[in-house]
């Protein structure tokens, strides 16, 4: 029982640690990926040029590798400007709502309809 609520106490520190870093871990890990993967499609690019130096087959490395450069770029490209237009939609929103709300209270709003009336009218 100990064992396992230790545990529990370790992985929750870990998740609140990671929590906040998740996207610049998930940027490094994607970053090293590529470079180790794109280290290797050099390596059988060159490969395959020695091979058969008159194919096709080395441009076809070149185009895959720049489609996938453009593909990867574009959605990091995306994420970034979507995120940052997430959180000025609600910066703004939330600025509206202190407005309205300041608005409402610099109106002559009444608290009640007896405002309205006389004293011989309410005691009627």
């Amino acid at each position: 029982m100990f064992k396992f609520l230790t545990k529990q106490f370790i992985y929750g520190r870990i998740y609140l640690w990671v929590k906040d870093k998740l996207g610049a871990i998930l940027f490094l890990s994607i970053s090293i990926f590529l470079i180790i993967y794109f280290h290797n499609e050099y390596l059988n690019y060159i490969e395959y040029k020695e091979k058969f130096a008159e194919s096709y087959v080395g441009l076809s490395f070149v185009i895959k590798n720049i489609l996938i450069l453009l593909v990867a770029g574009g959605y990091f490209y995306f994420y970034f400007v979507l995120r940052s237009s997430k959180k000025n939609i609600e910066e703004k929103s939330i600025q509206k709502q202190t407005d309205e709300k300041e608005e409402m209270k610099g109106s002559n709003m009444v608290s009640s309809l007896d405002e309205f009336l006389d004293d011989d009218e309410l005691n009627r």
